[in-house]
């Protein structure tokens, strides 16, 4: 392919992204309120069985099963990283970005390979960016996790309910948890049980301390006892466990930090020897061999990588 019809290409794909990314902006100034409405209502609809459902939805297509599972994991993603985004905003975002970069690579160099490189690496920052948000909330959440549970727990001690205990806890904390304890309460306010509003908490957020709660819980509503009380020892226990976890990280961070050395050290020389001795590493660039090495190269990079960090990292 010429490089004057590559560079078209990647400039109409561009401008149409912009067009749809420009209408999507208007949709949602315009009508964030019933958006926002209707994201609640389905949320409260997406996991119910529907004992109803027609023979042509029990007769669907395997590939529209899958497309189906595949936007309800991004759009929880989503949800966890508390961006209100929807799947159609978040690939067109993903596709303009690697349309982006890979037009401007391609007017930079005039080479269609390395244009597409460049597309198809740009195309996968957003997700990668997404992926961090949900990691960095995760952990934010699960910071919240002991202080929640003493609020419940005093709140329950002094007479109170439990979903009195949840507004109470809801009201107290910060997000990210408040934000999972008021779609809790807002579900619940809707007809859902508390028990499958708990469920459904415990699906969003996928905490491990959270689960602890969320069975206790459960297990209290159905035989009876000391909510309070139980709750006050599953912190002290989740306190336990977070102390014990800060101590393994401190001592895998120097294996932690060696990976990053190790992954980086290669890529920085590279860099170097580049601005050096442009002449010596354009070899790897324009031979075959070269590129074959360069490659191979990337990928015992990337093994090794992988190989260290699950060395140190620690199941507990």
């Amino acid at each position: 392919m010429r490089p004057d019809v590559a560079l078209s290409i990647f400039a109409a794909v561009l401008v149409a992204l912009s067009c749809f990314l420009a209408a999507r902006g208007i949709d949602a100034a315009l009508g964030a309120e019933r958006r926002q409405a209707r994201a609640r209502l389905d949320a409260l609809s997406a996991d119910a069985d529907t004992p109803s459902s027609t023979s042509g939805q029990r007769r669907a297509a395997p590939r529209f099963r899958r497309n189906g599972r595949l936007a309800a994991r991004l759009r929880a993603d989503l949800r966890r990283a508390g961006l209100a985004w929807t799947v159609l905003d978040y690939v067109a975002i993903a596709a303009l970005a690697g349309a982006g970069c890979g037009l401007a690579t391609s007017i930079a160099t005039g080479s269609l390979p390395l244009a597409t490189l460049a597309g198809l690496v740009a195309a996968g920052v957003p997700p990668y960016l997404v992926q961090r948000r949900v990691a960095t909330r995760a952990a934010q959440l699960n910071g919240q996790v002991v202080q929640t549970i003493e609020l419940i727990a005093s709140s329950l001690r002094s007479g109170f309910g439990f979903m009195q205990s949840i507004e109470f806890a809801a009201r107290e904390q910060s997000e990210p948890i408040a934000g999972e304890l008021r779609a809790m309460i807002r579900e619940t306010e809707l007809g859902v049980s508390v028990d499958e509003a708990l469920e459904r908490l415990l699906a969003r957020t996928r905490d491990a301390d959270l689960e602890l709660v969320v069975s206790a819980v459960l297990v209290q509503r159905r035989v009876g006892g000391d909510l309070g009380e139980v709750l006050g020892n599953i912190a002290a226990m989740i306190h336990d466990r977070t102390h014990i976890r800060g101590q393994i990280r401190t001592l895998t961070a120097q294996a932690r930090m060696s990976a990053w050395i190790v992954g980086l050290l290669p890529v920085g020389l590279g860099g170097v020897m580049t601005l050096l001795q442009p002449s010596h590493m354009a070899i790897l660039i324009q031979e075959p061999l070269g590129r074959l090495l360069v490659l191979g190269a990337l990928v015992l990079q990337i093994v090794g990588f992988a190989v260290v960090r699950r060395i140190a990292a620690i199941d507990y």
